[in-house]
């Protein structure tokens, strides 16, 4: 069996190899033979006989062989199909390579037949030879592929349509062709022992492996030019089409698109771009990610680029942390490391991307696992590195200018993304330090400012990097940070202090000492360091800034003995070991060039001591302003103060004390006012014995300061020599030597005036101190002391303003301490002295007044007046000082004289710690004087019920600061009731510190008061707020008024009562009293109530219950127009209303009732202003429900106040309308079908739309309404809809309204053909506008209900309309309507389209055409009988027409439908296009142009004409039976048209129908009959035509016949110079189809006049010789035809004979005079029977008059026609129309003479050649 299968697949074999042998040369024959033997001739190589394969296979080279000549066309698709499901190699590999040589030999179709099948399966080939080869035959076959359009549906079945439905096939084709991308040319090309090298060169992402694929293992495949090869550029570019098509899914060519992408062509790369932005492949998949990283280890640095770039878009990228850092290293390897690869600019965007990457990781670390953090190091430590590549700290110059200014940019990207990861990244502590010392040398050391300011945002960007946690982290920072805050100078390019400092305050605690000597450090630079360094040391050294740098932190002072330790830690023993004399400081911390940080570390150590030393841990942006004024006016504050130093560390407040003198003492220039300040203060508090004992050793060194020019330092100076030269042993000498320096210098000089102040503050100083210690009594200190007064009184008689002050302030020492009162006259004299200096407004003469009264002795009594009693007088009689610090410098003295030591005026004073004598004898002797305290109170009250300003004032500020400093006092406590009435009555004063005063007295009152008296306060002042009314007492001397407030008009204004009533009598007009009362009693109240928030009385409502009726009283006070009053209610609001929303929401109604109440009932506009501003507020964001029942309302009185004769009311009025609109849009869009939202719209656009909103006068107000209305509309939706139509109307309106002025000035000016122009910009305007965008909006939401009520007022709009703008607008609304809603309109077309009838007359052409365009839109929808009527209209209108203007409207409206409406143009056009025919011969240009195009668009040829002529002849009859000249004109051009296009249509030989004849006839007599108009020649040219085709007509009518001959005759003789050459013309026709008439010797006479014109009496013109022209025309061809056939000689002889005679003619028309005589000739036929005689003479004649004046003929044309007229004329006489030719020798021999001649003298050749061909003729 196996044998004969054997034997017969042998003899199948031999059998298809005998057939192709017999076969093979025949190409077609064989080409044949193997579509259907050779695949069963290759299966056989597959079989499992050996013999068989053998045999097969020397069949197969036999057959290779046969089919080497191209022409034989291999069955590719059967081998591509036998390859794919045969198991054998061998048949693979046959197969393979005939599918290789068919594959080139088959047409494009058959090839693109070929993809799918050879793309099936390709996937599964496991041979990589065989699927190398497969994959270069798919090459070949993919550079036929007609690609289809993107997105289309041919590309969405595309990948079926390409055989790649598998996946895996696409996958397969998709990875290859980006390995085709990376396919180098010189890879290529190269040979297999170059291959490695290339490679190793310059690496693609390929291996070797891949590149033989590409290959096919052939180097040749890709050889440009080469036999067989393919072109690797043209086989990238369809590749990439290829992948971009819906062949592939976007995850499947993803990485292949990213190969391309790389490219170097940018055909490629731009078309993979775009792919790639277009993708939709998921980035945050972890698989597409993966698949990303792979092929950037693979790639070269251009694809490395793409991927980055896609992994910069990905968080998910972000938690890769092995492959980020492999990708960095790599990436910045080979582009800048030791071996770099890719250099330039393809480094640069490689680094770029690679940045741009890092920066991504860095900014999305936060959504990366905690483990991820831990790359942070290593790609900060990357990054460091390749900065260092570049050149540290100074960048290496590398390329171009261009190319270091992109290195810098990149140096700078690196610095920034290294603070970015450095942030999310974990560091170990010695990592993190070195990192950071890094940068700040390259801050140091960098020389590029603008990598500085990147390198400074690296560092900000680590500060959350260091919160040290140890000790040892945190001396690492500390050191860190001083050395680069106090880097030399010379040392870096610039300081890194302010980077410095901004570490300190944000990475060390407040309590850090180390980081607060950086921030003294920073403010020591004074005015020469940068101010960002400044700010910087001074929020360092605030608590309060601290509190906001570390919020989560509680805050802790630094420990101020620590401060002081660091700072001035050297013991003054040690003084006389000090430093270097160049050294001005004895503290190493402070050399010369830090000696301005000294006073700042003096000042800052004693603020930390003061905090300590009250404890306090919170802290506003102004504690230290409150530090101070704590220390200087609370009792309780310094008393605490001195309990906490008597307990403190004593070796440190020595430390900080010692320091100040040392500063004082060392560098007096630097600082010296910080250091005796600091003494000052802390000595104040200083306990005697521990503290001021050891310190008073160096008082001595106070001396040279008591000599400073600086007043203060002297002043200063002087309070620590009092307080410690009592202790120093060497006081009396001290006290001696300053004594001695005043009596020295009774009259001091200017150089001495500074040390005279200082002695005398001096000893007033000791003594005063001494006695507080005790040390002395004032008795055994009277020497002294007398000598002081002395010297005071003298100081006060001459000495100058500075030794005033100092001698008061050193005897109002004395004074208090009880030492030396004065006696008597001395007394007298001194209360005088100062009385006079107080009444000057001398501050420190009125405190020693009231010092002075402080002695036991100023209440001794004799023959006069207590003491007391005449100081206080003087003080009470300073009242009519004006200066307000002078009052309460009395009220101070007026409280030291009645409460003396009891006062705290007089205890804050005291700077020491009494003791002994001094504390019995001075403080606890000299207290109280109770009944001067009744006495004053009740003088001051009464007096604050005083109308005399100035006494007003000063009795309330002397009543307050009594009570300021006496308040502990019983004798005041009983009185505060009494005092808190006059306080009251003075919160109505007009003086706004009167009011101030009241405030602060009330609230202090309120302070200082019980229970009870806070209860009756409080209750007086809302009784006083709510009030309605005030009080107002006068007599003659009350202001009422400020001074200008109202003028008289002579320079004089009304202030007072007195003045009122002045005026009052001077009119003779006694009620101006009330009127002017009237007003000041209203400007009292207000006055009132803007002084009743200010300065504490909030706080007092704030503490107490309140009745509710007070919250709509005090919401309405808060927005009142006074800024006062506003500001006043505003603090008192905050202060009663703890929580806004809950009060409001428990309060709503009652103030919305009441605010609602005051708007109407309001008298004053103060009130209806403040209202409407209120209600404004109150419903702003509140839900509508709360206020919906109050809604309508609200619209209603704010109606009423919009017409309020205040413009201010009117103001806040139109806000709180806006407001409302803005809440009513708010709630739309929020809901616009809820019943709020249109309870709200039917409220405001009835509003919006009246006078008051949209037509305002104010632009103000009409535009905001027209803003508000347009929000409505867009958001209304289906609420609008009873709105829509009263909308649309106003809006309408509106548009020609609100054009600016300008414009239409402009308009007004400018010529007609500019205002066309312009008007169409303001139509463009006009409905691009947002007012007609809210028209197009409302029209969205028209129904049938809707249109009910539109469709009228439209049509009253239209009518009425007036601007350009409305008249537009309106038409576009029809149009839109036409258009959206044409299922509603057919109701309302009849009632549109009888608008538009007289709508589209509109004269301005915008508007015409606008409402042209909606009448065709109208005519969509419209019933016919409507379109019949509109269009009968139209006619009516055209042939009505007066003038041009209106047809041309006609014309615009017959347009419009045509383009517009072309469906009801066509069932209208029986009438529409016989009308446009009949336009477009209108006289008028433009109204012909628009008619034209009408019919050119619906009908164009002669065969319509030929449908509608007797529509056409009716037109034309209508025309003509008008008395308007326009529409006759037209009407005859009409017919004159329709006869040219008749006869076009039936042809030259045919006739017009009998019917359309006997209606032209009547129309083209009457038109005729016209007078001569121009254009008439096209009436009389289509005559003859009409005759021509017309022979039915009057062929068998004679009389007609004869009208026709009569007519053509008249028209030839009118007069009409530019006629009558057409007529002529026409003439010449006539006769020409009229054959049954001979009319040649009429007409011949007609013209004859003009074949001789007068060429010699002047020049002829055009006209005469168009018109010879015609005449010779008419003598040429007006012959009988049948009398040419019948006798020709006779007419050649008759028109030899005119020509003779019209030579004049002929020389001014030779072209027809040639033309014409070869047609003549062409006509003649040769005669029947016996020859004429004449018959040669007649040709002689006609010879010589061809050949007649030859050199007259110049043109070469002219010479060409006669020539023509010659050959005919030979013609003729040979055929024998002359008679017998042999009978003419004569005239023969002349002839060839002649023509010979003329041959000879001929210029052209072509001329020539036709004479020539006569000449042949002649004599052949």
């Amino acid at each position: 069996m196996t044998s004969s299968t054997e034997g017969a697949e042998l003899r199948l074999v031999s059998s298809i190899r005998y057939k192709f042998a017999s076969v093979s040369g025949d190409e077609k024959k064989l080409s044949d033979a193997l579509q259907s033997q050779l695949i069963p001739l290759l299966d056989k190589a597959g079989s499992q006989h050996k013999a068989v394969r053998d045999a097969a296979f020397q069949a197969f080279i036999s057959v290779n062989n046969f089919v080497k000549p191209v022409g034989v066309v291999l069955p590719v698709a059967a081998l591509v199909d036998q390859y794919k499901k045969t198991k054998s190699p061998m048949v693979k590999q046959l197969d393979l390579s005939l599918i290789k040589q068919g594959v080139l030999r088959l047409d494009q179709p058959k090839r693109r037949e070929l993809l799918p099948i050879v793309l099936r399966g390709i996937s599964k080939e496991t041979s990589p030879a065989s699927a190398a080869g497969f994959f270069n035959i798919f090459l070949r076959l993919l550079l036929d592929i007609k690609l289809p359009g993107r997105g289309s549906n041919e590309d969405l079945a595309f990948r079926e349509r390409t055989g790649l439905s598998d996946p895996a096939d696409a996958i397969y084709i998709a990875q290859w062709l980006g390995k085709l991308f990376l396919l180098r040319q010189d890879l290529a090309l190269a040979t297999d022992d170059k291959l490695d090298a290339a490679l190793l060169a310059s690496p693609s992402g390929l291996s070797r492996e891949d590149i033989a694929f590409l290959r096919n293992n052939n180097p040749q495949t890709w050889t440009p030019g080469g036999p067989n090869s393919l072109s690797l550029p043209e086989c990238k570019i369809k590749a990439i089409g290829f992948l971009a098509s819906g062949a592939f899914t976007d995850s499947e060519r993803h990485i292949p698109v990213i190969c391309a992408a790389g490219s170097a062509d940018s055909r490629i790369a731009s078309i993979a771009d775009d792919i790639l932005k277009r993708s939709n492949v998921d980035l945050e998949s972890e698989s597409v990610v993966k698949s990303l990283y792979d092929a950037h280890k693979k790639f070269p640095a251009a694809h490395r680029i793409q991927i980055l770039r896609l992994l910069s878009k990905s968080t998910i990228a972000c938690s890769f942390k092995n492959e980020v850092v492999e990708a960095v290293k790599q990436d910045f390897d080979l582009a800048s490391g030791e071996n770099a690869s890719v250099l330039g600019l393809e480094a640069l965007r490689l680094n770029k991307a690679l940045l741009g990457f890092l920066g991504w990781i860095a900014r999305n670390s936060s959504t990366s696992t905690a483990n991820d953090h831990g790359m942070g190091p290593t790609l900060v430590l990357i990054l460091k590195d390749y900065i260092l590549r570049q050149g540290w700290p100074e960048p290496t110059p590398r390329g171009n200018q261009s190319q270091i200014q992109d290195e810098q940019r990149l140096r700078a990207n690196a610095y920034e993304t290294i603070g970015i990861l450095a942030r999310g990244s974990h560091f170990e502590h010695k990592s993190k330090d070195s990192l950071l010392k890094w940068l700040f040398d390259s801050l140091v050391s960098d020389p590029t400012l603008d990598i500085v300011v990147y390198i400074e945002s690296a560092l900000s960007s680590m500060m959350g990097l260091f919160k040290p946690t140890t000790s040892a982290e945190n001396r690492d920072l500390e050191i860190l940070l001083l050395e680069y805050m106090t880097l030399p100078e010379g040392q870096g390019r610039r300081t890194a202090r302010h980077v410095a400092a901004r570490f300190a305050n944000n990475c060390l605690p407040y309590s850090n000492i180390l980081a607060r000597w950086i921030d003294i450090l920073a403010l020591g630079g004074g005015s020469s360091e940068r101010r960002d360094v400044l700010e910087e040391g001074q929020r360092g050294l605030d608590p309060w800034w601290a509190t906001k740098l570390h919020p989560d932190d509680a805050l802790a002072l630094p420990d101020w003995t620590k401060l002081a330790e660091m700072f001035f830690s050297v013991n003054y023993e040690e003084d006389e070991n000090r430093m270097a004399v160049d050294q001005a400081s004895k503290y190493t911390l402070f050399p010369n060039n830090r000696l301005r940080a000294f006073p700042i570390a003096i000042r800052f150590v004693k603020q930390i001591l003061f905090l300590t030393a009250l404890n306090e841990n919170k802290f506003e942006v102004d504690w230290e302003s409150q530090l101070e004024r704590n220390i200087q006016n609370s009792l309780t504050t310094r008393e605490s103060i001195r309990k906490y130093f008597a307990t403190a560390n004593t070796e440190s407040l020595l430390i900080i004390l010692n320091a100040a003198f040392d500063g004082l003492r060392d560098h007096p220039d630097t600082g010296a006012e910080e250091c005796i300040s600091c003494l000052v203060e802390i000595l104040s508090f200083a306990p005697s014995a521990a503290i001021i004992s050891p310190l008073s050793v160096r008082t001595q060194e106070l001396l040279p300061l008591i000599k400073s020019n600086n007043q203060r330092v002297r002043q200063l100076a002087s309070k620590v020599f009092g307080i410690l030269a009592p202790w120093n042993s060497q006081s009396a000498a001290l006290i001696s030597q300053l004594r001695n320096f005043v009596e020295a210098n009774p009259e001091p000089s200017a150089t001495q005036s500074a040390e005279y102040q200082g002695s005398l503050a001096c000893l007033g100083a000791y003594f005063s101190r001494a006695a507080y210690y005790g040390k002395v009594k004032p008795q055994d200190v009277s020497d002294h002391a007398q000598f002081l007064f002395e010297s005071v009184t003298s100081a006060l008689e001459k000495g100058s303003t500075d030794i005033k002050t100092a001698a008061l302030d050193s005897i109002s020492q004395l004074w208090t301490a009880n030492i030396h009162f004065p006696q008597n006259d001395d007394l007298t004299k001194t209360i005088d002295s100062l009385a006079k200096l107080a009444a000057s407004g001398n501050e420190k003469a009125i405190s020693a007044m009231g010092r002075l009264a402080i002695p036991s002795l100023a209440d001794s009594s004799g023959s006069e007046a207590e003491p007391i009693v005449k100081i206080l007088d003087k003080l009470f009689g300073l009242s009519e000082i004006k200066r307000t610090e002078v009052h309460f410098a009395t009220g101070e003295a007026i409280a030291c004289a009645i409460a003396r030591w009891n006062s705290e005026a007089v205890q804050l004073g005291l700077d020491v710690e009494p003791s002994g004598s001094g504390k019995s004898d001075i403080i606890e002797a000299l207290g109280k004087r109770p009944s001067r305290i009744d006495a004053t109170i009740n003088k001051l009250i009464e007096d604050c019920k005083t109308t005399k300003p100035s006494l007003l004032k000063a009795s309330g500020i002397w009543l307050f600061c009594i009570i300021q400093y006496c308040s502990n006092l019983s004798e005041i406590q009983s009185r505060l009731r009494e005092c808190q009435v006059a306080f009251m009555r003075l919160l109505t004063a007009r003086d706004e510190l009167v009011q101030e005063t009241a405030s602060r007295g009330l609230a202090l009152v309120y302070e200082k008061g019980d229970q009870s008296l806070k209860g009756d306060l409080v209750k007086d002042l809302v009784a006083s707020f709510t009030g309605s009314k005030a009080q107002l007492k006068v007599d003659e001397d009350t202001e009422l008024f400020d001074a200008g407030a109202l003028p008289t008009g002579e320079g004089k204004s009304i202030t007072s009562y007195k003045d009122i009533i002045s005026l009052a009598n001077e009119v003779g007009d006694q009620s101006l009293i009330y009127k002017f009362m009237a007003l000041a009693t209203n400007a009292a109240t207000w006055t009132a109530r803007s002084a009743f928030g200010r300065f504490g009385l909030s706080n007092i409502l704030s503490d107490a219950e309140l009745d509710p009726k007070i919250y709509p009283k005090l919401y309405r006070y808060r927005f009142d127009p006074n800024s006062n009053v506003r500001k006043s209610m505003d603090d008192i609001w905050k202060a009663v209303v703890k929580d806004q929303t809950a009060v409001i929401d428990a309060h709503f109604d009652a103030i919305m009732n009441d605010l609602l109440k005051s708007i109407l009932d309001g008298r004053e506009w103060r009130v209806r202003e403040a209202s409407c501003a209120a209600i404004a507020e109150l419903i702003y964001g509140q839900p509508f429900t709360k206020y919906e029942k109050y809604y309508t309302d609200i619209w209603k009185v704010t109606l009423r106040v919009l017409d309020d004769q205040k413009g201010s009311v009117r103001e806040a009025a139109l806000k709180l309308c806006m407001s409302l609109s803005k809440t009513l849009v708010t709630q739309l869009q929020e809901n616009n079908s809820s019943t709020s939202a249109k309870a709200m719209i039917s409220q405001v656009l009835p509003f919006l739309m009246s006078d008051k909103g949209i037509e305002n006068s104010v632009k103000e107000v009409k535009y905001l309404s027209i803003s508000t209305i347009l929000d409505v509309v867009k958001n209304g939706g289906d609420a609008l809809k009873p709105f829509i139509p009263i909308i649309i109307t106003h809006f309408l309106g509106l548009l020609s309204t609100v054009e600016p002025e300008a414009v239409n000035y402009y308009y007004q000016r400018v010529s007609e053909e500019d205002r066309e122009g312009l008007d169409k910009l303001r139509s463009n305007a006009a409905t691009r506008s947002p007012l007609f965008e809210c028209i197009v909006d409302c029209l969205r939401f028209v129904d049938e209900d809707v249109m009910k009520e539109l469709a009228p007022q439209l049509v009253s709009t239209i009518k009425s309309a007036i601007g350009m703008q409305t008249k537009v607008g309106c038409g576009e609304v029809l149009s839109t309507l036409a258009l959206r809603h044409s299922i509603l309109l057919p109701p309302y077309s009849a009632t549109f389209l009888k608008a538009m009838e007289t709508q589209i007359l509109d004269r301005n052409h915008e508007a015409n055409k606008a409402y042209a365009r909606s009448s065709a839109y109208l005519l969509r929808s419209a019933t016919t009988e409507t379109r019949d009527r509109f269009t009968s209209r139209l006619l009516d209108l055209y042939f009505g027409a007066e003038d041009d203007t209106r047809r041309q409207k006609v014309a615009d409206a017959v347009l419009a439908i045509a383009n517009i409406s072309p469906d009801a143009f066509t069932d209208l056009e029986a009438r529409l296009l016989p009308f446009a025919y009949f336009g477009k011969h209108d006289t008028d240009e433009y109204v012909s142009e628009e008619f034209e195009a009408v019919w050119n668009q619906h009908a164009g040829g002669s065969h319509s004409v030929k449908r509608f002529i007797d529509e056409i002849t009716q037109l034309a009859s209508k025309g003509l039976n008008t008395s308007k000249w326009a529409l006759q004109h037209g009407a005859a051009l009409t017919i004159a048209s329709m006869i040219t296009a008749l006869s076009s249509a039936v042809g030259k030989d045919g006739q017009f129908s009998e019917a359309d004849l006997q209606r032209i006839w009547p129309v083209l007599d009457k038109a005729l009959a016209l007078k001569t108009f121009k254009g008439k020649e096209k009436l009389v040219t289509a005559y003859p035509l009409f005759v021509l085709h017309g022979k039915k007509l009057w062929s068998t009518d004679p009389a007609l016949a004869a009208q026709l001959k009569k007519i053509a005759i008249r028209e030839a003789k009118r007069n009409n110079e530019e006629y009558r050459p057409h007529a002529f013309e026409a003439l010449a026709e006539f006769a020409r189809a009229r054959e049954d008439l001979d009319v040649y010797t009429e007409v011949v006479g007609l013209v004859s006049e003009y074949l001789k014109p007068d060429n010699e009496a002047h020049k002829v013109t055009e006209l005469e010789r168009k018109t010879a022209d015609a005449a010779l025309k008419v003598a040429m061809t007006a012959y009988n035809r049948q009398k040419m056939r019948a006798a020709p000689i006779t007419v050649l002889n008759d028109v030899a004979t005119t020509a003779e005679g019209a030579k004049q003619a002929i020389s001014l028309a030779k072209d027809t005079w040639f033309t014409s005589a070869a047609e003549l000739m062409n006509q003649a036929a040769a005669p029947e029977g016996s020859p004429d005689s004449t018959a040669g003479v007649v040709a002689t004649r006609w010879f010589r008059l061809l050949v007649a004046d030859e050199n007259d003929a110049v043109l070469e044309n002219q010479r060409s026609s006669r020539a023509k007229a010659l050959d005919a004329f030979v013609k003729a006489w040979k055929k024998g129309v002359f008679g017998p030719v042999n009978e003419q020798g004569s005239l023969r021999e002349e002839m060839e003479q002649k023509l010979k001649s003329m041959v000879e003298t001929e210029r052209s050749i072509d001329v020539q050649k036709l004479l020539s061909q006569v000449v042949q003729q002649l004599v052949a």
